[in-house]
């Protein structure tokens, strides 16, 4: 077994926000706030995606599908993650749903405008690669650079040149520009 590192994280990575103007809810003793973990950071993300048994056929991130709900209603969404057990979507651009495989048919429409977005950063992000140089976008909209650790299910954990790391959600990852593109 690997021996456990623990990575120094902001503890805004994720909300914008200093520990200390949430409030305590537990996370601050004596003055100082709790610093989130790896741990914590991953699972925000949907877990790590490890070697798991690849999607059906026609069902890729980033691929604009049809779900339908119990009540037989029919939705549009987005793939975000897929494996051979579970397709995880984003219908209308912010309800993450979890559901089967078969649960999920293809669509030939035109795509929604609001989908037509998530589409293309989930495709992007399902080409990225564990140690790939990247670029992302900081809380203020500002493009840094990085290299991608460690994948998740909705974002990755990235270095940050100063050595910290951070976890990004899928829509604010690109890879990193090559060499004599403009």
């Amino acid at each position: 077994m690997g021996k456990k590192i623990s990575l120094p994280l902001l503890p805004d990575a994720w909300t914008g926000r200093a520990r200390d103007e949430e409030g305590t809810h537990g996370a601050v003793k004596a003055g100082k706030a709790k610093k989130p973990s790896l741990d914590d950071a991953r699972n925000r993300l949907g877990g790590r995606t490890t070697d798991e048994e690849p999607a059906p056929p026609g069902i890729a991130p980033g691929r604009v599908v049809r779900v339908f709900a119990n009540d037989g209603a029919e939705h549009i969404a987005v793939v975000v993650f897929a494996n051979a057990d579970e397709v995880h979507i984003l219908v209308d651009g912010t309800r993450l749903r979890r559901v089967p495989p078969n649960a999920v048919h293809s669509y030939d429409g035109v795509t929604p405008a609001a989908l037509s977005k998530i589409s293309a950063d989930a495709h992007i992000f399902s080409r990225l690669a564990e140690g790939e140089k990247i670029r992302y976008a900081d809380d203020t909209g500002g493009l840094l650079a990085g290299k991608l650790v460690e994948k998740c299910r909705y974002g990755a954990l990235v270095v940050r040149e100063d050595g910290a790391v951070v976890a990004v959600g899928f829509r604010k990852l690109w890879p990193a520009a090559t060499p004599g593109a403009s």
